[in-house]
């Protein structure tokens, strides 16, 4: 009753949406697809998520086979992070991002805000089939900084900001992050898309040495985008607060018409009324 592309009735219109200019599929589709067929571990047989110390945490984090997320908000994330982190805002399209850039051999250690965001966490990603999350900040990052750790940062700025840069400068490196077909719809003169993800492996495209801009609709993406950065040893990385939808709220450029869901389906119940208007 609710599925957009189920209402599509031509058959060969139906082939055609699942098939044509489809957004990137994240990693986890492939390994769910196997966890479903296999059925999934049972919730009693996942590891138990410790609560440690910094002192603990830091033990852990020597391990090779362990990674470490923080979840916290994007403005947080900026203002100071544990060197190294990969950065999913709990409050973004979490889940999606987590089966996509997460890896899915390594254990998992998290911080957050507090202990019931942690297992808001934990609880979303074993949805995309990432069960090895271990331990838990305990204090989060006022704990750590107190008991004397290491820090990193992003720098974090206005569109306004971005706007007064870029019409100042020739030679700034705009990174616009989001999916193809937002990009596609609207963006800044310039600018070069590179999806989140994919910086994983295209930050080789990018000069390490020199400062990167990056902005997606909101900055939450973004902000993935520079916790990737950042792990690949790029020094100066910018985060667009507010993303296109706050430099088109100041007049900057105009509103991206898709950017509000991109992940999701591609046929809207105005797609289809057109459809159907056509016909």
């Amino acid at each position: 009753m609710y599925n957009s592309a189920l209402k599509i009735t031509n058959k060969e219109k139906f082939i055609t949406s699942l098939t044509t200019d489809m957004p990137p599929a994240p990693d986890h589709f492939s390994r769910c697809s196997d966890i479903n067929r296999d059925g999934p571990e049972l919730v009693r047989n996942l590891p138990v998520v410790e609560e440690l110390s910094p002192a603990g945490f830091l033990d852990k984090l020597h391990d090779p086979d362990t990674d470490l997320l923080d979840v916290r908000s994007y403005a947080a994330f900026a203002g100071l992070h544990i060197p190294k982190a990969w950065h999913l805002d709990i409050n973004g399209n979490f889940p999606t991002f987590a089966g996509w850039v997460l890896p899915p051999e390594k254990n998992i250690l998290l911080v957050a805000d507090s202990f019931q965001e942690a297992t808001e966490a934990i609880d979303w990603a074993r949805r995309v089939g990432v069960d090895h999350i271990t331990g838990y900040l305990k204090g989060g990052m006022v704990a750590w900084v107190t008991d004397g750790q290491k820090i990193d940062h992003v720098n974090l700025i206005s569109a306004q900001t971005l706007h007064e840069r870029i019409t100042g400068s020739s030679g700034t490196v705009l990174v616009d992050t989001r999916a193809p077909a937002e990009f596609t719809d609207s963006h800044i003169s310039g600018a070069v898309n590179i999806p989140s993800p994919d910086l994983r492996s295209r930050n080789k495209e990018l000069n390490p040495e020199k400062p990167v801009y990056l902005i997606c609709s909101t900055g939450n993406r973004s902000s993935l985008a520079a916790s990737i950065l950042k792990r690949n040893g790029f020094h100066e990385v910018y985060n667009v607060a507010g993303g296109m939808t706050g430099y088109s709220a100041a007049g900057h450029a105009r509103q991206c018409k898709v950017c509000v869901n991109p992940h999701g389906p591609r046929y809207s119940s105005d797609f289809l009324a057109r459809e159907n208007n056509e016909e």
